[in-house]
């Protein structure tokens, strides 16, 4: 072997995301438009409708992948989150890390 992996990786397998301590303390809108801020919505658009399900998935989704607990608790809802969990795909090691931290989210997937 020549010291090379072998199977390759991408950096969404070695990031470390960081997950919300419970879903109550997300006790973010449910409604209307939010704007990210820009160290999350860094590269184009940063205000979605939360009454666009379009809208409210992508949010959800990058909120998700690129926030911390701080924007999880301002940004998200811990009662939106668990109906839209089985509508979305967020990655697949977010998705593993919340729903091993939180199993009620796997159940309604």
């Amino acid at each position: 072997m020549d010291g090379q992996r072998d199977t390759p990786f991408s950096y969404a397998d070695i990031r470390p995301y960081e997950l919300a301590e419970s879903l109550d303390e997300l006790t973010g809108p449910t409604h209307g438009v939010v704007t990210l801020p820009h160290k999350l919505a860094w590269s184009g658009r940063r205000s979605y409708d939360l009454d666009d399900p379009y809208d409210r998935e992508a949010l959800y989704k990058i909120v998700l992948e690129e926030g911390r607990r701080e924007h999880f608790r301002k940004l998200l809802n811990g009662q939106v989150l668990r109906r839209l969990w089985g509508d979305f795909l967020p990655a697949r090691q977010v998705r593993t890390l919340w729903e091993k931290r939180f199993p009620e989210l796997r159940r309604t997937a």
